[in-house]
């Protein structure tokens, strides 16, 4: 396993973001947003710029952080309080046009990973699951053209939001689509998403109905209060979240993927490069603590 860092959770400049990872020793980056831009939105120079940066640095991308699927399922729906689509990209099939750019970016950033949600939140109902399994079946598609592997992550804000709803997904994924495809879609298992979405423990009980085959991605966070907000989000180890026992779990589940963090945390006050660090630092800690090498 190694360790990376979502690049703008450490710094807006993907420069500088890009510069404190590699000090800090870390061997991957995970690219969301480019200098404030997301970075489905980059044009052909700018995303060869921003590769052009991480391989002069020596490091390397875990997965192009796409915001594909975190749109409304019904087309005709609200996206709620907080509208996560990017660039007026509504329909399904604007969002397949999304994915189309974002393995087009992993290939010229040497990633094969493409992260993608399940579909702003509604209940994951059988019917909803087998409506979401139907348009990633498309997607897979599109994936085995670029020859990516599409990462599903669970997601609060989203229908899959736990280790149980990823599996019971996957199972009505596994119905629907050519089972060709199946190496071009994975699981993408994010604790701290499945927390915030009120599963109470995430690690072992959650952990335990994921689809463990099928996992080829995992996103860290820790949280500290009861609901999910940027104030209560805390470095791995001083939250809720058994992360020395998640890993051990993961090392005897023979995982071998990224341990990316994505950690949100922002106390007041605090310049965020030094609580990216900070986080860092404690991901170590939990990491040496549980006997996992990165």
């Amino acid at each position: 396993m190694e360790l990376g860092i979502i690049t703008d959770e450490v710094h807006k400049d993907f420069a500088v973001a890009c510069e404190h990872a590699a000090r800090w020793g870390l061997p991957l980056v995970e690219v969301r947003n480019v200098d404030g831009k997301n970075v489905v939105l980059l044009d052909d120079a700018e995303a060869e710029a921003a590769a052009a940066t991480v391989e002069r640095l020596g490091l390397r991308v875990s997965a192009i952080a796409s915001p594909v699927f975190k749109s409304p399922l019904d087309e005709k729906g609200e996206a709620g309080a907080v509208d996560f689509t990017v660039a007026g990209a509504v329909t399904v099939e604007d969002q397949l046009e999304l994915l189309e750019r974002s393995c087009a970016l992993a290939k010229r950033f040497g990633t094969r990973l493409v992260r993608v949600f399940t579909f702003l939140r509604v209940p994951a109902t059988d019917e909803v699951l087998a409506a979401v399994a139907a348009h990633m079946a498309r997607a897979a598609a599109v994936a085995a053209r670029h020859d990516v592997v599409l990462a599903v992550e669970n997601e609060h804000a989203c229908v899959v939001g736990t280790g149980a709803e990823l599996g019971r997904f996957f199972a009505h994924l596994d119905r629907v689509m050519d089972p060709a495809l199946a190496p071009h879609v994975g699981a993408l298992w994010d604790p701290g998403n499945a927390l915030a979405a009120g599963e109470e423990r995430p690690y072992p009980g959650d952990y335990e109905a994921l689809p463990k085959d099928r996992l080829v991605h995992v996103h860290l966070k820790d949280l500290g209060a009861e609901r999910a907000s940027f104030g209560s989000f805390v470095p791995l180890g001083r939250g809720r979240i058994d992360y020395r026992g998640q890993f051990e779990a993961l090392r005897r589940d023979g995982y071998a993927g990224s341990l990316v963090l994505e950690p949100h945390y922002a106390p007041e006050g605090m310049d965020p490069v030094a609580a990216a660090e900070e986080c860092v630092r404690a991901a170590r800690q939990v990491l040496a603590a549980s006997g996992v090498a990165t």
